[in-house]
């Protein structure tokens, strides 16, 4: 074999061998980050949810003008629509069971007077496991919640129906929002 030949070989080696550590060292470093990254959610590849009973807890419906509450008035209703939601843990029942509460108030007036108040609390018991701290929290007061809200609502308008008045047909609400608020406020 020539000196050239030798020196190419050399040379490819060389190249070969800088290639593979380069390679390995991507390798190295991007399984352990990755490693990292999975150690750091391992948590969230297990999260576990489960709905296990959701239950009416307390309804009100006022209407303090009745009769008159129901005649033709001249101008248009108002309407104030508070909405809350709380959650606690709930030990006597096991381990990681929360129960989150919606509570929706509501008041329709005309020129001041009062037609109607409405007040609904709305409950679900939910299993909630291998979630950190702050994605417990969110669950709880985001996610929770939008499964309790089509059935308040839906308990909401047909009482106010019921009540002889038009169904009280309540918008989305935006949890998130409402968590934002509630966080910056503490």
């Amino acid at each position: 074999m020539s000196m050239y030949g030798t020196l190419f070989i050399l040379i490819y080696l060389y190249r070969s061998y800088l290639s593979f550590y380069v390679l390995y060292l991507f390798i190295t470093y991007n399984d352990t980050l990755i490693w990292q990254i999975k150690k750091k959610n391992s948590n969230l590849n297990n999260l576990k949810f489960i709905i296990n009973a959701q239950y009416l807890k307390d309804l009100s419906f006022e209407n303090p003008r009745a009769p008159d509450s129901l005649k033709n008035f001249s101008s248009n209703p108002t309407f104030k629509i508070d909405v809350d939601v709380k959650s606690k843990t709930l030990p006597d029942h096991g381990p990681n069971i929360h129960e989150v509460e919606l509570v929706i108030k509501g008041e329709t007036k005309v020129e001041d007077d009062s037609l109607f108040v409405i007040e609904g609390s709305y409950c679900g018991i939910f299993t909630i496991e291998n979630a950190e701290q702050e994605i417990l929290e969110r669950i709880l007061l985001i996610e929770c919640p939008k499964f309790l809200f089509p059935f308040l609502r839906s308990i909401i308008a047909n009482c106010s129906r019921e009540g002889g008045f038009p169904p009280l047909m309540i918008n989305p609400v935006d949890f998130i929002a409402m968590y934002e608020k509630k966080r910056q406020a503490k």
